[in-house]
């Protein structure tokens, strides 16, 4: 991919400041590119006075002029978006601060407000993940932006000026034993003056790090197969077990627990609090990771702009539109296989119309279709391997856990054998009827890139002309050469007739 433009973004929070670089090119795919951070902490410089101390201005100037020069060796740099949140919102002397960091480092940093804060939390959510009814929580060191979204589309958004670093001051750095219960009914009661908090039974995302650092101790305790932490779901009940059980640690505890980074061993303590007061208030069934939070709202109002579009219309199909430019998937074959496929699954519908909705089956062949044998790109001879593996270990926005797991399974599929070597690790994700479903499609998805063994398209036409002799009659109509696709098919019809448990009998066509 070749960069014509670089977007660098510093985002100084109350906790930590972190420059994040993204490479666009002329069709406005992007790549992230750089991420540093340094845990700055300048809520804890706020003095009595309520100004940014003479050393938290030395943090902040060192941590700027070193990402400065970073920026500096990159080529290409269009865009430098610095933006500052709560810490700085408190400072009563931030103007002065922020003419300083101008005049020093020459960069010009925006204060964001509150609520647009909270904006960028909702914008990245919605174009990030597969959720169109929520709720957002992002806390960061010195306040929490909340938000509720109706249909993708912003219906309430609130920032209250408390936060992780600032909550633990003012309750747990005295080693108060009633801390915990003192913190749940301070934040009740502010909760409380938002009726729109409670009981929507909405999902909550959970946006930033002390939600990664909850998404990414669940997984170890749950020894969770997939890999991935963003759109990483957390059942209701299991989030307040985990809460409680941090709460009852000691700090040497946490700082040795797996998947708690060492920074936030303190601060996890109110943090996961207001999560799961905000949860068990909202009474959704879950709370969900967001990988995208405040930056990659901020860029995708940058880059959505550049496009003229408010959204992204379709998260997936973005998704989708990204892979096929990294994997260069070859989207006219790949087009053409899945109307191949549809043309099979249309003619055995009435054999499968109990295995799930026709909605279901249909989005399930259609996405498998789009990213089917994306292993080819590195291997061909063990493209399914690699399909799988892919699809399993990389994020992909838009999409669940559970369909990335399904849509793996279907696109990789070559055999039965290999299919449950495969699916071996995830069983707990998956039922004995879903694993019978992917194989079904699996099967007809191999069939269908079968009839396009040349990827001539000499196939024109697949037709199921119904049952004979309890055997399924399959009709493709072709023109010019078929000898290969001919081949193929007659070779793995195996896989579909195991699926089905009922011969199948292909006769070809000229047209």
């Amino acid at each position: 991919m070749t960069f014509v433009q670089k977007h660098a973004m510093i985002d100084i929070g109350s906790n930590s400041i972190r420059l994040v670089m993204i490479g666009i090119d002329r069709d406005y795919f992007f790549k992230e590119l750089l991420n540093f951070k340094a845990v700055a902490r300048l809520s804890n410089y706020i003095d009595q006075n309520e100004q940014l101390s003479r050393a938290g201005v030395n943090v902040l100037l060192s941590v700027l002029k070193r990402f400065k020069s970073i920026i500096e060796r990159e080529a290409n740099v269009s865009v430098v978006d610095a933006f500052a949140t709560a810490a700085m919102r408190k400072a009563r002397n931030r103007d002065a601060v922020l003419r300083r960091v101008r005049k020093e480092t020459g960069i010009n940093v925006r204060l964001l407000s509150g609520l647009k804060e909270a904006y960028y939390g909702y914008l990245a959510v919605v174009n990030a993940t597969y959720v169109e009814n929520g709720m957002t929580i992002d806390i960061g060191g010195g306040s929490t932006e909340v938000t509720m979204f109706r249909n993708r589309q912003l219906i309430h958004a609130h920032s209250f000026p408390f936060g992780a670093v600032t909550l633990y001051r003012a309750f747990y750095e005295d080693g108060d034993p009633e801390a915990g219960t003192k913190l749940e009914n301070y934040v009740r009661s502010k909760f409380s003056s938002l009726d729109w908090l409670s009981g929507n039974e909405l999902p909550v995302i959970g946006i930033g790090g002390t939600a990664r650092n909850l998404a990414r101790i669940d997984q170890i305790q749950e020894h969770y197969p997939m890999v991935g932490l963003h759109q990483y779901t957390i059942p209701r009940a299991r989030l307040d077990m985990l809460t409680k059980k941090l709460a009852a640690m000691t700090v040497d505890e946490r700082e040795n627990m797996d998947g708690l980074s060492k920074d936030r061993s303190d601060i996890i303590l109110p943090a996961a609090a207001v999560i799961n007061l905000l949860v068990n208030l909202n009474r959704g069934d879950h709370f969900m990771l967001s990988g995208a939070g405040l930056r990659e709202g901020a860029f995708y109002e940058w880059v959505l702009g550049q496009r003229k579009v408010d959204q992204i219309p379709y998260v997936l199909n973005e998704s989708m539109r990204q892979l096929r430019r990294d994997f260069n998937l070859d989207s006219r074959h790949t087009s053409y296989v899945k109307k191949l496929a549809f043309q099979i699954l249309d003619g055995i519908a009435d054999l499968i119309k109990e295995k799930a909705s026709d909605k279901r089956i249909a989005w399930l062949l259609s996405h498998s279709a789009d990213l089917a044998y994306i292993g080819e790109f590195i291997n061909n001879e063990s493209s399914s391997a690699q399909t799988f593996y892919l699809l399993t270990n990389m994020n992909i926005n838009g999409i669940s856990h559970h369909d990335r797991l399904a849509v793996a399974l279907i696109a990789s599929f070559k055999n039965r054998a290999k299919l449950n070597d495969f699916v071996e690790p995830y069983l707990q994700m998956i039922t004995r009827e879903e694993l019978k479903l992917y194989e079904l499609l699996g099967a007809i998805l191999r069939l269908a890139h079968d009839f396009d063994r040349t990827r001539l398209h000499v196939i024109d036409h697949l037709q199921v002309k119904g049952m004979k002799k309890k055997q399924l009659q399959l009709v493709a109509y072709y023109h010019d050469d078929a000898y290969f696709e001919e081949q193929a098919a007659q070779r793995h019809k195996k896989h579909l007739e195991r699926a089905l448990k009922m011969p199948i009998a292909i006769q070809f066509k000229r047209n």
